[in-house]
């Protein structure tokens, strides 16, 4: 097993070929993508994929976070957060409690399991843990409440039945002389529906990966409970054609576990065939996703919080059409004020320890230029740029002034700050502090906007 961390170590592996084009058809399905991502002529490649750097027998990790497993390797990859802390590297469960939270607030990047499942457990193996929780989903919902639903089915009856198909009645009883046996449409109550068939492919592909005997129980019980539903393959398109009332509100759930697993499955000529598998998360989004739902949970009542607002556009061209779309991470609105309005930039990056130290204090000139030019458009005087914490000690925030050139001196002030992302000392805290920073960055930036426009 190897465990890497984002723009790491180089660590080796088994059989770096298979592991490669595994990677690469993968990022070619690219089920996983959210489809509005703008792909550069690089990641169309055949040849592409953003996973790992591969140096012979070495791998380095990109900026994905999860796991892959093969034949031959298990790897684990953790944020880069952890990389510098040899605590956080003999301490995997920790990083594992900080995933959980973290997607805890996510909205966009759909993770079916709580951080109260996850301290139950006593699995530090990434895939092992993941098939645990997964296994015991699905085992816990479909025994406490079975679910029985109409199913479509298409059958020829001599006596007719549900609704009549005569395009196919044409085509396949009279083209053939079977006058006598009638195409039907019609929706019996079954156990044997659509739903139930999904889980049990999941489980049996879930069933060909572990190792481990508590989950093989675990997954084979759900197979028994599931023994008169039929054995058909299924892919992440059958379950976005899949809808419940809230009664059953669970199983909703559960189609985002099997959305997990088919979503990264690669499709092989052994339908049930598992033995390549891999859950793989962007942390750039993760980072983004996971402040958007922060705000919206704990400050809603006081801002309209907005996650990639994207309506307005820099500019026009000669025609007069517009170009250059704005989408901003997060854009704030005050409840009390609307007048006053922030933009918020996330910033997945590790600045250097010494940071405060230099003039533009870890800022990237080009995620400047961006923020300046979106905030003038938009008539915006506040920026907030955020980012990770670099130790349990959080920096304070630094500000920064933009005065334009034109007559009126519009001015846009920046602000930059930390949030306590991760603490490997005061974890169960974490939600404590990160609420006590923002509201203070918050509340600093409101005082100051109403004092300017007092004066």
């Amino acid at each position: 097993m190897a465990l890497l961390f984002e723009y790491g170590k180089w660590e080796s592996v088994r059989n770096k070929d298979s592991l490669k084009q595994m990677l690469k058809d993968i990022w070619q399905q690219r089920l996983f993508v959210d489809n509005e991502t703008e792909l550069s002529e690089a990641d169309n490649d055949n040849h592409f994929q953003p996973f790992l750097n591969f140096d012979n027998n070495q791998v380095r990790a990109n900026n994905y976070v999860g796991f892959i497993q093969t034949d031959d390797d298990v790897i684990e990859i953790y944020p880069k957060v952890f990389r510098n802390s040899e605590n956080a590297r003999s301490n995997k469960e920790l990083m594992l409690r900080h995933i959980f939270y973290w997607f805890g607030y996510c909205h966009k990047w759909r993770f079916p399991f709580s951080q109260a499942t996850l301290d139950k457990k006593d699995i530090k193996e990434f895939p092992e843990l993941i098939i645990n929780l997964i296994a015991n989903q699905f085992l816990e919902t479909i025994s406490k409440q079975p679910l029985t639903m109409y199913q479509p089915v298409e059958e020829a009856f001599q006596t007719p039945r549900g609704s009549i198909n005569f395009k196919r009645y044409l085509n396949n009883g009279m083209a053939y002389g079977n006058y006598q046996n009638v195409d039907c449409d019609y929706e019996p109550f079954l156990f044997d529906n659509k739903v139930n068939r999904i889980i049990k492919y999941c489980t049996r592909l879930l069933l060909a990966q572990t190792r481990l005997p508590e989950n093989l129980k675990i997954l084979q019980d759900v197979i028994f409970i599931l023994d008169e539903v039929d054995d058909l393959p299924y892919t992440i398109h059958d379950i976005e054609r899949t809808n419940f009332n809230s009664f059953f509100e669970d199983y909703s759930t559960l189609m985002n576990s099997c959305n997990m697993i088919l979503s990264q499955q690669l499709y092989t000529n052994n339908t049930y065939n598992l033995s390549q598998w891999c859950l793989l998360f962007p942390m750039e989004y993760i980072f983004e996703d996971f402040f958007a739902g922060f705000l919206q949970q704990k400050f809603h009542s006081e801002w309209k919080v907005e996650y990639q607002k994207s309506e307005k556009y820099l500019a026009t061209n000669e025609a007069g059409k517009n170009i250059f779309n704005m989408q901003h991470d997060i854009f704030l609105t005050s409840k009390k004020n609307t007048d006053l309005k922030i933009i918020i930039d996330t910033k997945y990056k590790l600045r250097s320890s010494d940071f405060k130290n230099e003039l533009k204090k870890g800022i990237a000139q080009n995620d400047l230029y961006q923020m300046v030019s979106y905030a003038f458009k938009r008539g915006c005087t506040d920026i907030v740029l955020v980012y990770p914490n670099l130790s349990g000690n959080i920096n304070s925030p630094d500000k920064f002034e933009v005065v334009s050139g034109f007559p009126a001196k519009e001015r846009i002030k920046v602000t930059t700050i930390e949030i306590p992302f991760w603490s490997l000392h005061n974890f169960d805290n974490l939600t404590t502090e990160m609420e006590k920073v923002v509201a203070e960055s918050l509340s600093d930036i409101s005082q100051h906007s109403q004092s300017a426009i007092i004066n």
